[in-house]
C-alpha cells in the first residue's frame, strides 16, 4: 500500500504546536514526511531571545534560513527542495505561511495561535482546502474545530516526591506574577519560570501538588491537556473550550479570578484524596480522544487520506 505523501510547514522552534504534530506524524507508517521551515537552533524568542538545551533539537529535513521567517516566502522559491506529487501540504501556523498555494493534492492550514494571529490567517485560508482553528472563541464559519492535545512527554510518575505545592511554568503574564505573589505571602512554594521544557519540565509538574493553567485571552493552554496527562489536579481560568472539553469539579477546578484560583489551589493541596480521583479521571478523559495522535488521524480523515 502506497504511503500518504505529507509536507509540514512552519517554524521550527526546539519547542512548538508543529513538533507535537510532527512527532504523531513520525509514528504512522502510512505516512511519508517531509519537514520544512525556517530553522533556529537552539534559539527561540521567549524572553528577548534564550538558548534552549542542545540535546532537543530536531533538524527539520528542509531547513531555511531564519530570515525566511520574517517575509511570507512564495512557494515556487522552495519547488526545487520539496517532493515531487505531494499528497497533503499541512500549513501549522504560529506566525509564519506560505504567500500562495503550495503544491500539494490538498492543502490545510492550522491556526495554532487565533487569539493573537487571527487577522494574518486571512492569506492562507484564502487558498487552503480546509482550515483548521485551534481554539472556538475565534473560529469563523467553514473552519474545523482542532482543539490542542497531549503529547508522550508529559506522562506521569509515581516514584518523585512532592517538593512543590503549585507549578506554574511559562510566560509569566501580569495575572499569573500576581497569583505566585499572593501563594508566596501566604506560605505555598511555586515552582515557575521559562525555558524549563520536555523531561525538565515534566518532572517539575511530576514534583508538583497542584498544575496551574490562567490563559492570557480566551484560549485553553496545552498545559491543561498536559497536566491531565501527567496526572496533576488541575486549576485553570474558565475559557469556552475547557468548559466544553472536559467537565469542571471531575476533571479540573475553575477560576474567574484571582482570590477564586487561590482559593481552588488551597481546597486540592488540603484534600490529596479527592484530588486524586480527580487525576484519575482527568487522564481517563484525556486518553480518550486528546492525544497528538487522535488530532493526525483527525486531520487525513477530514483530508480524505484514510
Amino acid at each position: 500500500m502506497a504511503k500518504t505523501k505529507v509536507v509540514i510547514s512552519g517554524l521550527i522552534y526546539i519547542v512548538t504546536m508543529m513538533r507535537y504534530f510532527v512527532e504523531a506524524f513520525e509514528q504512522r507508517n502510512d505516512v511519508d514526511l517531509t519537514v520544512v521551515g525556517p530553522y533556529f537552533g537552539v534559539d527561540i524568542p521567549w524572553q528577548n531571545w534564550m538558548r534552549l538545551p542542545e540535546k532537543y533539537l530536531k533538524v527539520p529535513d528542509i531547513p531555511l534560513p531564519r530570515t525566511a521567517a520574517s517575509t511570507s516566502m512564495h512557494p515556487q522559491m522552495l519547488v526545487d527542495k520539496l517532493p515531487k506529487d505531494i499528497d497533503l501540504f499541512i500549513q501549522v501556523d504560529a506566525g509564519w505561511r506560505l504567500s500562495a498555494r503550495p503544491p500539494g493534492k490538498v492543502v490545510a492550514h492550522v491556526q495554532t495561535d487565533p487569539h493573537v494571529l487571527k487577522g494574518a490567517y486571512a492569506l492562507p485560508k484564502s487558498y487552503s482546502d480546509f482550515n483548521f482553528c485551534m481554539q472556538t472563541p475565534y473560529i469563523e464559519p467553514g473552519e474545523i474545530f482542532l482543539p490542542y492535545a497531549l503529547a508522550p512527554w508529559h506522562s506521569y510518575s509515581l516514584d518523585l516526591p512532592k517538593e512543590y505545592d503549585v507549578c506554574m511554568i511559562g510566560l509569566q503574564y501580569p495575572q499569573r506574577i500576581a497569583l505566585e505573589k499572593k501563594l508566596n505571602n501566604k506560605g505555598y512554594t511555586v515552582k515557575s519560570g521559562i525555558g524549563i521544557i520536555f523531561d525538565e519540565y515534566r518532572e517539575a509538574y511530576n514534583k508538583s501538588k497542584v498544575a496551574v493553567s490562567w490563559s492570557s485571552l480566551l484560549d485553553t493552554p496545552n498545559r491543561c491537556f498536559e497536566a491531565f496527562g501527567m496526572k496533576v489536579p488541575l486549576v485553570c481560568n474558565r475559557t469556552p473550550d475547557i468548559m466544553t472539553l472536559f467537565k469542571e469539579g471531575e476533571h479540573f477546578l475553575g477560576f474567574d479570578g484571582l482570590d477564586e484560583a487561590v482559593m481552588q489551589i488551597e481546597w486540592l493541596i488540603n484534600h490529596p484524596e479527592e484530588a486524586k480521583q480527580m487525576t484519575e479521571a482527568a487522564y481517563k478523559a484525556v486518553m480518550n480522544g486528546h492525544t497528538w495522535d487522535d488530532r493526525i488521524h483527525f486531520i487525513l480523515d477530514t483530508c480524505g487520506f484514510i
